[in-house]
């Protein structure tokens, strides 16, 4: 039971963590938008404030492991390669949806930003911030 608590735990942690991410992102977008920001201009500004709060808090908090001193210098490059891929998956998903359906600007982000968590998630929890032991990866 404890075992599958710990294995949870940085779930419900990321998903805190993405809650706080994706006010952040998604108020300075609509603010953008609301300015006449270019839509991916705005996605581009907008993710990129989430994605500095998200390093900070995972790295910090949901993935704590004791890092090595040089820990930030081996999960920076691979942070922010993983966030540069979902930036452009989620750019082009809003920017379709955008163009291409009658839906409104707002639920297109919403869509966009759900889509591109599960990459983030997979990509922060097996490669960034550490892979899981071999006991964990059996169980799952």
């Amino acid at each position: 039971m404890k075992s599958r608590m710990a294995q949870l735990l940085p779930m419900v942690r990321f998903g805190m963590v993405g809650l706080v991410n994706t006010g952040v992102d998604y108020i300075i977008f609509m603010l953008l938008a609301w300015a006449g920001v270019p839509v991916v201009l705005s996605q581009i500004i907008s993710y990129s404030c989430g994605t500095a709060n998200s390093y900070i808090l995972n790295s910090k908090w949901t993935f704590n492991k004791q890092p090595a001193p040089d820990t930030h210098k081996h999960q920076l490059p691979k942070f922010i390669i993983i966030n540069l891929i979902v930036l452009g998956l989620t750019s082009l998903l809003l920017q379709m949806l955008h163009s291409g359906t009658v839906l409104p600007l707002a639920v297109c982000k919403l869509i966009a930003t759900a889509a591109g968590m599960v990459i983030n998630y997979i990509g922060s929890r097996y490669w960034v911030f550490g892979s899981l032991s071999r006991k964990e990866s059996e169980s799952l």
